[in-house]
């Protein structure tokens, strides 16, 4: 059967113009998100080099459009005071940019509508804080966890006045800058324990911790369970970038 020429011309020459476009795209939206992530890992000292994402489909609408949706930056493991190992996620919202900041992937200086930072606390790093080497966290009801100033976990570990391993049920809450995490149930405990060792184990399992001294750059506005770990969120509006905004272990507010 004879088919036209011209229309699988066209449908070729269009095929390789939409993917050389879709090619050059994704060459200029990795070298940004290259170049955000070595300026992120010599600003803050890092020794893995994060993760970072532009958003946009196409990301080079934005030469047009003048704002890049979101710019994201994951740091795993990073080695915080106090803390241990944290994985800290930052995201900018709706960028403001001029043609060369969107080639260039310099957004420091640049306008946007939001900034959020996410930290993530796993067994390990809450355990330092408690003092104990094998704590697990679940959570305590078979439901999708909710977040906000208030949420729940189930935790799990060895206190230092303990020989065996036993679970509390605790709250976790936010009131101003501090959070703070209180036994409310033992749902797990050697048979033997008296009630005052008992009342003590509940108590190893407290808390207090001003929310400013986490890499979240201000205090955290909310606080989750998910994943056996617990997440604290902070998050600025109307913001100017910072390249220290971007880090994962910067405390400050400003």
């Amino acid at each position: 059967m004879y088919v036209p020429r011209l229309p699988l011309i066209v449908i070729s020459v269009l095929a390789v113009l939409l993917g050389g476009g879709w090619l050059a795209d994704s060459v200029a939206a990795s070298r940004v998100e290259r170049h955000l992530s070595a300026a992120v890992e010599e600003q803050a000292g890092l020794e893995v080099s994060p993760r970072v994402n532009v958003g946009g489909v196409p990301y080079l609408a934005a030469l047009f459009t003048g704002e890049i949706p979101t710019v994201g930056v994951h740091a795993l493991d990073v080695d915080v005071a106090g803390l241990g190992m944290v994985n800290a996620q930052t995201e900018l919202t709706r960028v403001t940019v001029d043609r060369g900041q969107v080639l260039s992937g310099d957004i420091t200086g640049a306008p946007a509508t939001a900034f959020t930072r996410t930290i993530r606390l796993d067994g390990v790093a809450l355990g330092r804080l408690l003092g104990m080497t094998d704590l697990d966290i679940a959570n305590p009801y078979d439901i999708s966890p909710a977040g906000g100033s208030a949420a729940e976990a189930q935790l799990t570990g060895t206190p230092f006045n303990q020989r065996e391993p036993v679970t509390v049920i605790v709250d976790l809450r936010l009131v101003g800058d501090q959070f703070h995490m209180s036994p409310r149930e033992l749902v797990d405990a050697p048979a033997d324990l008296s009630p005052a060792a008992a009342e003590a184990t509940r108590e190893a399992f407290s808390l207090t911790l001003d929310t400013r001294s986490l890499p979240l750059a201000g205090r955290a506005s909310r606080v989750n369970m998910s994943g056996g770990s617990i997440f604290f969120e902070a998050e600025r509006h109307n913001v100017t970038v910072r390249l220290a905004d971007l880090s994962p272990v910067d405390v400050s507010s400003s």
